[in-house]
């Protein structure tokens, strides 16, 4: 899915208003590195499995930073969360055939990314 350290693109309104009085350490979440991230949730198109965007945390001292990103390496939206935050609620599935759908799709995009198609 994502591989190696890329440049988050920081530049919605959505997330100028989110981080707006807030000491977010955006010059360090702009450098994702998945080495240093946790996969958080993966928000998925129930029709094609696709991927709309990825959430991940990003711990530091003291707290913890949940960034959504979505299509182009672009930031959707960012806020501090709570240290033992998990992804819950009705609409979060983690198995079952959306579930199965949405790993058949991502492991053809990885594949595909590697040059190979499963």
């Amino acid at each position: 899915m994502l591989a190696g350290v890329r440049r988050l693109r920081l530049h919605g309104a959505h997330l100028a208003e989110r981080v707006a009085g807030q000491d977010a350490p955006l010059a360090d979440l702009e450098k994702f590195d998945p080495e240093l991230w946790q996969l958080m949730l993966v928000e998925a198109r129930t029709d094609t499995g696709k991927f709309v965007s990825t959430t991940w945390r990003r711990s530091y001292p003291g707290e913890d930073w949940w960034v959504v990103i979505g299509f182009g390496d672009t930031v959707r939206t960012l806020y501090r969360a709570s240290q033992g935050k998990r992804g819950q609620g009705e609409d979060i599935v983690t198995n079952g055939p959306l579930w199965d759908l949405a790993h058949k799709v991502n492991a053809r995009l990885v594949a595909a990314d590697a040059g190979r198609y499963p």
